[in-house]
């Protein structure tokens, strides 16, 4: 019989390590608007994080401005900076912060519609040998069954969440370490949602570091670590996912807009 005398060691805990940061970002557009003024945020490895706000917070704004995408925009980081990997990326090229491993799938314009499946899965990655390819194109299409029967289809003739299967899928291809999706679910019938994020969740728990903004926060919460509730171009709240659920305080964020 053990001891029950000596105290238990106390459990270790490892720190996981942190994949993305941004601090104290304020951005400009070329008109003198402010699309975000004061934002901070970090994702470690293996983590989930959601982006929660009203239309006009600055969500969209924040993730342009961590994958590189401002200067589309006609906007650059003024203030605070970007580190992927300790890394700055601050105001880099798209081409730069994925070359760190970051991966975006934007809002709009997700999918090459006059590729096929398969197609738009080989146009963005570039994979050394033939095994490869298979391994990488096998594992995908088990993430996402639906994709396996229509590999030789139009990506233009898929439905609105094929489409955005087919997205997450084609950054998936050059196996990145930071995920970031933008509005995973907007637009989508609900049944679609839970899958979607089973697939989230399942991307993080190999080891990927995911960012996602969306507006089904029931699920979203289920499916991240942390949250960050932003408004009128800040963070207005943040903390573990869990102290959210079931509270009145991202439905609040969304119905007044701070």
């Amino acid at each position: 019989m053990p001891d029950s005398s000596v105290p238990a060691e106390p459990a270790v805990i490892v720190p996981r390590l942190q994949a993305l940061s941004a601090e104290g970002l304020k951005v400009r557009y070329r008109n003198g608007a402010l699309g975000i003024v004061d934002v901070s945020l970090s994702v470690e490895v293996g983590q989930v994080v959601a982006l929660f706000g009203p239309n006009g917070a600055g969500k969209t704004t924040t993730v342009n401005a961590i994958s590189g995408f401002l200067r589309s925009e006609g906007a650059r980081i003024v203030d605070g900076s970007v580190t992927v990997f300790g890394v700055d990326v601050t105001n880099k090229e798209p081409h730069f912060v994925h070359r760190l491993g970051l991966a975006t799938v934007p809002e709009r314009k997700k999918v090459f519609p006059a590729l096929t499946v398969a197609e738009n899965l080989r146009a963005l990655g570039h994979l050394p040998s033939r095994q490869r390819r298979k391994e990488v194109y096998d594992r995908l299409y088990a993430l996402f069954p639906a994709l396996a029967a229509k590999r030789s289809d139009l990506a233009g003739k898929l439905s609105g969440g094929q489409q955005q299967m087919l997205a997450i899928a084609r950054s998936l291809v050059c196996e990145p370490k930071i995920l970031i999706i933008d509005e995973l679910t907007l637009g989508l019938h609900h049944c679609l949602h839970e899958p979607l994020f089973e697939v989230v969740s399942r991307i993080a728990s190999e080891g990927t570091a995911v960012m996602l903004v969306d507006e089904s926060t029931g699920f979203a919460l289920e499916a991240a670590d942390h949250c960050y509730r932003l408004g009128a171009g800040e963070v207005k709240d943040s903390g573990p996912s869990a102290r959210f659920r079931g509270s009145e305080l991202l439905a609040a964020g969304y119905v007044e807009g701070d």
